[in-house]
């Protein structure tokens, strides 16, 4: 407790203000294109002072202080519209408004430049979260967004708002919203339990995404970081939808003085018609809803007040019915069936909320300080019981019978029991500040965290074939046996247990500062800083240094290079320090991994429309690992530092306007991942040829292999992403939207067995999703005072085609073994082609 007393007293000291102060003044307004429509996300920044500066909103307004008494130069700028260079000088404490239009780049001369949306070289990626609401895509989240316009990011789920980056796993990936850390449910196994993300995609006003490389003011994961901010509504406007996979609706405003806004949201998600046409035939209530409101209040020029609350409960019964898998080649093709009794329910509830007081004493400083709570209550209860029944099928074209069952491989059952309940609740203290000095932006923060978790498991599997639990052993019929043999041993796998209570403290930190530099043909920036971790569970004290340099010549300002490195710790959460017997590893240490990343972006253009090529090549080195397998979405642990490992690749991302308004993107990664298992090995048995051999009566000898280095379950070594936007011609309104991801297999291993040996790699993932959206409300339809609906801004009509080419993908597989030992393995799939129709007004 005595670290917390110092993380107080520091806190006390390092909130002095040293700062001197400065006269300033606001400048505030709208921006829009030469139709007269608003502009969102553009960049509004001080000439000469790129660490002062703003973007627009949904409603293309904005509001930024700047000195006073002296003229400013303000930069504007927006991908596909024409830099422009504003001067404003402003009276102290009083405000000027500006109204600026922004002239598209395409009907120019191609010698004038095109400017991004976001700031090129900072480490992290503007993503524009507009394509959320009419990209084709079951979830409608960020995290499907992030998906297929992320670089070096693949998933294999739908289903789920996880997905990998670069050879990592679903918990290495950092979420901030509003620049605070949330968290996930713990015991959460399949896609199907994972309902709504936690990021409300209607409440989003800026998004920013980076795959490695980040600065040190980034938290405490090794792979990535989904930066996530809210509007700061300066109106009144709302929207609703409803779709066949759910419905929400939300509302914002602000007070007429602008000191006072509120944005709230609420979603209601059913995937019940979606899961029907799966291969489980079953009863299937899952229910899932969740309540966001946000806050703001601005006292006076220099105090703002958030407050965040969000609400979430996530519900899901199921009763299985029978499954029919079939599977093999075409000259060996098997079929499993499976009778199921019992029944599942889960139920998963989480609160969060939070509260940021910003003191901003003049132009040049600002402090954050932030408190904040995550409660999550869990709870998984199930009893079934699968009788399963594995036959070949008669793949005889000739036959009358091709495609029944003929010859039985193996009969029997599986019986799976769970009761497992966890709470766990989470605080945290933090300030953050911002100095901007001279000829650099100096930041730090340091936070304070307490975890409090209750963790009651007790899950087990029984498996039996023919009547005889496995694994058998077989005895001579007639023979006693004795009451300590083998053979009358009941064998309970998979058996989980655990009744733990993990009270803990963590203190961690970081100081950074970023210079620019140059002359008149060259500029460089460089970003450098150090972070560190204090964790009272293990004693482990952590810092890390991570530097960026950018360079971006004048002459040649449409291309830019920059080098990052640095290293990035991941403090053990309480998935990761359980084992899989249910104990907790009190010397489980941080797993580590070096980042060193080149990347360019060139802006060019094709004609006369503007595109970016964005590309990075990393190498990653994996130190401390802890190793886990993969069901489904469930990452189970081994609970140790058992591994070392690395990934290397190249990313590319090829983003642009094809039709004005419209952005499509390309995306390709190819990556490699790789891990050594310290003291992994598997026994070989050899004949009298020096063959290997499974027959026992065969085996003449023995070799011990150590396979060393061998792929990690998420080395997927090829994936490509392409969305692509599109008008349809005569008709504006009318537009369609067209999602694909391609991916190649997954390494799976066999339940028991050393993956160095028995492993092997599954089904490529690849989807296509395409959208029609009409927008039957318009600026014109409201001017018709005979339209009922110009009470609304814009009304679109939905229809989508998930999966059109009904292409079954692979999430995990069944593995069932016969009364010989043979193990039959049978693909779980995910879903089929699926019709989907929303409708959504904006008010």
């Amino acid at each position: 407790m005595k670290i917390i007393k110092y993380f107080f007293l520091l806190l006390f000291l390092l909130s002095a203000q040293y700062t001197e102060g400065q006269n300033t003044g606001k400048v505030y307004g709208k921006i829009v294109d030469t139709s007269g429509i608003p502009l969102d996300l553009v960049n509004i920044s001080v000439k000469g002072n790129s660490g002062i500066g703003t973007m627009t909103n949904e409603a293309g307004r904005f509001e930024l202080n700047i000195e006073a008494g002296k003229e400013i130069k303000l930069l504007i700028s927006s991908l596909g519209y024409i830099p422009q260079e504003i001067p404003v000088k402003v009276a102290t404490d009083k405000r000027t408004q500006l109204s600026i239009v922004l002239i598209p780049s395409n009907i120019l001369l191609p010698e004038f430049a095109v400017s991004e949306r976001y700031t090129a070289n900072t480490g992290v990626e503007y993503i524009n979260p507009k394509p959320v609401t009419h990209m084709p895509s079951i979830n409608s989240s960020i995290e499907g967004l992030i998906k297929s316009a992320g670089m070096g990011v693949a998933s294999n789920n739908e289903l789920s708002s996880q997905y990998k980056v670069r050879g990592g796993n679903y918990d290495e990936n950092l979420i901030y919203l509003n620049g605070i850390e949330v968290y996930r449910p713990f015991l959460i196994r399949s896609g199907q339990q994972e309902g709504l993300s936690f990021i409300n995609p209607d409440l989003v006003s800026a998004v920013r995404f980076s795959s490695g490389g980040f600065d040190a003011s980034y938290g405490d994961k090794m792979s990535s970081v989904l930066d996530v901010k809210y509007k700061t509504p300066i109106e009144f406007g709302g929207s609703v939808y409803a779709s066949l996979l759910g419905a929400g609706a939300h509302v914002e405003g602000a007070s007429k003085n602008q000191k006072f806004s509120y944005l709230t949201g609420v979603r209601y998600h059913s995937n019940a018609y979606m899961i029907k046409k799966m291969q489980t035939k079953s009863y299937y209530k899952p229910n899932f809803t969740d309540v966001q409101l946000l806050l703001n209040y601005k006292a006076n020029a220099k105090w703002s007040f958030s407050l965040f609350g969000n609400y979430a409960r996530n519900t899901y019964h199921l009763i299985p019915e029978s499954s029919v898998q079939t599977f093999g080649n075409i000259n060996k093709t098997k079929r499993l069936r499976i009778y199921f009794d019992g029944q599942e329910v889960d139920a998963y509830q989480t609160v969060f909320a939070s509260f940021v007081s910003t003191f901003t004493p003049d132009n040049s400083n600002e402090y954050k300080y932030i408190i904040a709570y995550f409660n999550s209550s869990e709870k998984e209860t199930f009893d079934i019981e699968g009788q399963y029944f594995i036959s070949e099928v008669n793949s005889d074209f000739g036959s009358e019978e091709m495609g029944q069952d003929i010859s039985p491989r193996a009969v029997g059952s599986d019986l799976h029991h769970g009761r497992n309940f966890l709470l766990a609740n989470l605080f945290h203290a933090e300030v953050k500040a911002s100095h901007l000095l001279k000829a650099n932006n100096l930041e730090w923060g340091i936070k304070a965290q307490g975890e409090f978790i209750d963790d009651k498991l007790k899950e087990w599997r029984l498996h039996d074939s023919t009547y005889y639990t496995l694994p058998y052993i077989p005895t001579t019929p007639g023979d006693s046996v004795a009451l300590n043999h083998p053979a009358r041993e009941l064998i309970i796998n998979d058996y989980l247990h655990s009744d733990n209570y993990l009270q803990s403290f963590r203190l961690s930190g970081f100081v950074q500062d970023k210079w620019n530099f140059g002359d008149s043909i060259h500029r460089f920036t460089l970003n450098g800083g150090i972070r560190f971790s204090f964790w009272t569970f293990n004693r482990e004290f952590i810092a890390t240094p991570r530097l960026r340099l950018s360079y971006q010549p004048k002459l040649k300002s449409d291309v830019s290079f920059y080098l990052a490195c640095g290293m990035y710790y991941q403090p053990p959460f309480y998935k990761e320090m359980r084992r899989p017997d249910g104990s907790l590893n009190s010397d489980i240490k941080s797993q580590k991994s070096y980042h060193i990343i080149l990347g360019t972006d060139y802006l060019f253009k094709i004609g006369r429309l503007p595109f970016k090529l964005s590309s990075e090549v990393y190498y990653k080195y994996l130190q401390d690992l802890i190793t886990y397998t993969i069901d489904n979405v469930r990452i189970i642990y081994s609970g140790e530092n058992d591994a070392v490992g690395y990934a290397v690749g190249i990313d590319a991302k090829l983003s642009g306007e094809i039709v004005p308004g419209l952005e499509s993107w390309l995306s390709f990664s190819l990556m490699k991942s790789m891990e050594d298992i310290k003291g992994d090995f598997f026994t070989v048995f050899l004949d009298s040829n020096h063959q290997a051999t499974f027959d026992p009566n065969e085996r003449i000898s023995d070799s011990t292999i150590y396979p060393g280095y061998m792929p990690r379950l998420t080395d997927q070594r090829f994936s490509v992403n392409l969305f692509f936007q599109d008008k349809v011609p005569m008709l504006p309104m009318l537009k369609a939207h067209i999602n694909i991801i391609y991916s190649t297999p997954l390494i799976y291993s066999i339940p028991g067995y050393s993956r160095g040996q028995f492993s092997f790699r599954g089904k490529a993932y690849f989807r296509a999703d395409i959208g029609l959206s009409w927008q039957f409300i318009n600026s014109a339809s409201i001017s018709n005072p005979k339209n009922p609906f110009r009470v609304f801004n814009a009304g679109y009509l939905s229809f989508e085609i998930f999966n059109i080419f009904d292409y079954y993908n692979t999430i995990s597989y069944t593995f069932v073994k016969d009364i010989s030992g043979e193990t039959h393995r049978a693909p779980n799939y995910l879903t089929p082609r699926i019709y989907n129709a929303k409708l959504r007004f904006e008010f």
